[in-house]
């Protein structure tokens, strides 16, 4: 009897990963369900629930920025202050009148392109 036992199971722990609980899921899953009629209790649960609170644009906004300022803060803390700005320091001397003009026009291109996108929105066009 003891043999029979261990070749099912180890029939079992080859099929199913040596988990019991990926077999008994999997047991449970194969079985078929009945449909339990609940005679319209869950619509009429729903329909007495209150309708949800709509949040002013103002709120929503505040729960997005008040973590967003949290997170930045914990993050920018890490960060030596010092290090960060020898390091700017360091690039601004090395930058010469060509590359400065470079960066400048790519900032304008990147914000003249976020205002006109904004633009287009607004008016419907995009």
């Amino acid at each position: 009897m003891k043999q029979d036992y261990s070749n099912d199971n180890q029939h079992n722990s080859n099929q199913f990963g040596s988990n019991a609980f990926d077999h008994f899921l999997v047991k449970q899953l194969q079985q078929n369900q009945t449909y339990l009629a609940d005679d319209n209790f869950t619509a009429q649960v729903m329909g007495s629930l209150p309708a949800p609170k709509k949040l002013s644009q103002w709120q929503e906004r505040l729960i997005i920025v008040v973590p967003l300022l949290i997170i930045s803060l914990l993050v920018i803390s890490q960060f030596s202050i010092l290090a960060v700005l020898i390091k700017l320091w360091t690039f601004a001397l090395g930058v010469n009148f060509i590359q400065l003009m470079q960066i400048g026009a790519a900032v304008s291109v990147v914000v003249i392109g976020g205002a006109s996108i904004w633009f287009a929105r607004q008016l419907k066009l995009i």
